[in-house]
Order: C-alpha cells, then sequence, then structure tokens
C-alpha cells in the first residue's frame, strides 16, 4: 500500500514539472597547501597546484514556484584531476611531482532560481559530490603512490550561487561556492561528528565555471 501512496505523491510532481537532459564540461585551478605522509611515517607540509577538468551528464527536473523556480540536477561526471607538488620551500631532499587521478564522481544538487529571463538565471544552492576511488593513477616519478594518495571514498557538501547564461541551448555557468573539506571513508559507519566538524573548519571558497548543452 505505501508504494502505491508514493506513487501518487510523484505523479504530480512528474506531471507539473520540467524535464531535461544535459551534457557540460567544468574546469577550475586551486593552490594551498597540505600534509602529505612520509615514508618513515612522518608527515610533511608540502604546497601543491591543482588543476581540474571534467565533463558531465545531468538529468534536471524542476517547478515553477509563486516567485522563482525550484531545482533538482543529478549528474555523473568522468573527473581529471592533476596535482603539482613543489617541495622546495618546505623539504628540499624531497623532488617535485605531479599525480594525475581520473575518477567517476555522482553528484546531486538542489537549486533556487529566483530572478530569470530568456538570456540569464541567477541562482543560489545546495548539494554535494561523492568520489569513488580512482580509476587510475599517473605520475611523472618514482615515488611511492600508496604513501601519496589515499583511495578512499569521499563526499563534498557545498552551497553554491552563480548566473546561467544561454543562448539556445547553449549554455555558460560561472559560479562561487562554499565548499567543505573532503569527508573520506570505508564505509558509511566511518564518519564521525569530528570529521564533520573538521570538513566545516577547513571549508574553502571555490570560483569555477561551466559550459553546457541542453537537449
Amino acid at each position: 500500500m505505501k508504494n502505491y501512496i508514493y506513487v501518487f505523491i510523484l505523479i504530480p510532481m512528474i506531471s507539473f514539472s520540467q524535464i531535461g537532459i544535459s551534457i557540460s564540461g567544468n574546469s577550475y585551478f586551486t593552490t594551498g597547501q597540505t600534509l602529505l605522509p612520509l615514508d618513515n611515517g612522518m608527515f610533511e607540509t608540502v604546497n601543491y597546484e591543482i588543476r581540474n577538468n571534467g565533463i558531465s551528464l545531468d538529468w534536471n527536473t524542476g517547478r515553477r514556484l509563486i516567485i522563482g523556480e525550484v531545482w533538482c540536477m543529478i549528474g555523473m561526471t568522468y573527473n581529471v584531476t592533476k596535482t603539482m607538488y613543489d617541495w622546495s620551500e618546505t623539504d628540499a631532499n624531497i623532488a617535485n611531482y605531479d599525480i594525475v587521478e581520473r575518477r567517476l564522481i555522482p553528484s546531486v544538487k538542489f537549486e533556487y532560481v529566483f530572478l530569470k529571463n530568456e538570456y540569464m538565471a541567477l541562482y543560489s544552492g545546495i548539494g554535494g559530490y561523492a568520489i569513488v576511488e580512482n580509476l587510475n593513477l599517473d605520475q611523472n616519478n618514482n615515488s611511492d603512490l600508496s604513501t601519496l594518495t589515499h583511495k578512499y571514498n569521499g563526499i563534498i557538501p557545498f552551497l553554491r550561487a552563480g548566473i546561467k547564461l544561454n543562448r539556445g541551448n547553449f549554455t555558460i555557468n560561472p559560479f562561487i561556492g562554499y565548499e567543505l573539506e573532503p569527508i573520506y571513508f570505508d564505509e558509511w559507519n566511518n564518519i564521525s561528528s569530528e570529521d564533520i566538524d573538521a570538513s566545516f573548519e577547513n571549508a574553502n571558497i571555490r570560483t569555477g565555471v561551466r559550459f553546457g548543452i541542453l537537449f
């Protein structure tokens, strides 16, 4: 009986909603410092630069409200991240190196569009990414990747605001977001309240741009 109730609840949501599928790409660049484990079990500070590129397939559904619109977006991204580690300022005995990571990243976002016309839309939203284990890794030296990377699953919650500019089916979406530090885990029950607190404390501002084609 519960299954029929759920179906009756969903029917009006589907009937009066807008649905679309889009393909998009994204790119961003960031710098910072982090701690990495060494072969002797100690940790050392290192400067890094990250270049991230991805291509996404998204399913979108939305509803008009009295003021604005609400959208739900579920997507899958193939992501390539190149991280360049620079030890020259912290430990000159370690050679600089690059690591390239390739991942599949599912995501879910809820957006509120509060201003829209035929050329643009202003929105704010909340959502999160899930990071699955590395599909494969490349490196440019003989360093032991097992001590330099963590092949765990992770989640990244975020808050975001941006503007979507459109010309027909082509869209450009520059945005700014408040992104929490990744929470890594092997299983869901490994996530503790301390991990969540640390994620909020180490959150960062992130900017980026997405290009998309809506079908």
